[in-house]
């Protein structure tokens, strides 16, 4: 850009962004078969616990907490397209009687204290900065409720130049035990983690992406912003297969104490 040249208004990235990510089946890293994992996890749940899905994207793991509890999930993102997704999908299935989407930043959620018997936030919590995210849905949860929350984490002590250059936007990335720390700072109960397969990367993320790449790489010749984004996100999926038995996310399921 040169300096007479001015900025690009953010909502002409945001097209080119959805082009990218917007149909794709998951927001970021996950399964349902890991979704289940977790919550089953959760001892003496309430019959139909009310649950904050934090950063819901398109909803996958919102409907499969909704076929998991039978209650109501709050489903909240600051992305119009990815709740009109989330209602398409639950009407379809017919869960909507389960679910109410909320457009709202996670950063100003407002809801009433012990409002929540689960609060879930698949690869979305570290948008607040992961301890200040435990911070804030700690209030938010009823007495003993549980938490469920995938955050990115190293997986060796050691890590290579590519893993490093791969997880640069991530300056804040702990290893597994650090993470554990911040939980108890934090008050809670940490009852078990596990790191997500490296199948759950590709399946209903990075491959469909790539498939999304191959499509409107074409049609996006010669446009700067267009291709400076399906630049990086190609990077991205390269970068991983490099380093993908260093990085991963850690599924961790927590008690409020």
């Amino acid at each position: 850009m040169t300096q007479n040249q001015p900025p690009i208004p953010m909502e002409n990235r945001m097209v080119y962004f959805y082009e990218i990510y917007g149909t794709l089946p998951r927001a970021g890293p996950g399964d349902n078969a890991s979704t289940r994992k977790s919550y089953r996890m959760m001892k003496d749940v309430p019959e139909k616990p009310k649950i904050l899905d934090i950063g819901c994207g398109p909803g996958m793991q919102t409907m499969e907490l909704a076929r998991l509890s039978k209650g109501k999930i709050i489903a909240l993102d600051n992305h119009q397209l990815f709740l009109d997704k989330v209602n398409r999908d639950a009407k379809a299935l017919g869960l909507s009687r389960h679910i109410e989407t909320i457009n709202q930043d996670m950063n100003t959620m407002n809801f009433k204290p012990e409002s929540f018997d689960i609060i879930w936030a698949e690869g979305a919590l570290n948008l607040m900065g992961f301890n200040n995210g435990l911070k804030a849905c700690r209030p938010m949860l009823k007495r003993n409720g549980y938490i469920g929350v995938t955050e990115l984490v190293w997986l060796k002590d050691h890590p290579s130049a590519e893993a490093r250059q791969w997880a640069k936007e991530y300056a804040a990335m702990k290893n597994v035990p650090d993470n554990l720390r911040l939980f108890k700072n934090n008050s809670y109960k940490v009852i078990g983690h596990f790191t997500l397969p490296v199948s759950s990367w590709f399946e209903n993320y990075y491959d469909p992406m790539q498939e999304r790449i191959n499509e409107i790489r074409k049609k996006y010749t010669g446009n700067a912003v267009a291709t400076e984004l399906i630049y990086s996100a190609q990077v991205e999926i390269n970068g991983f297969k490099k380093c993908c038995g260093e990085v991963g996310y850690e599924f961790f399921v927590a008690r409020k104490k």
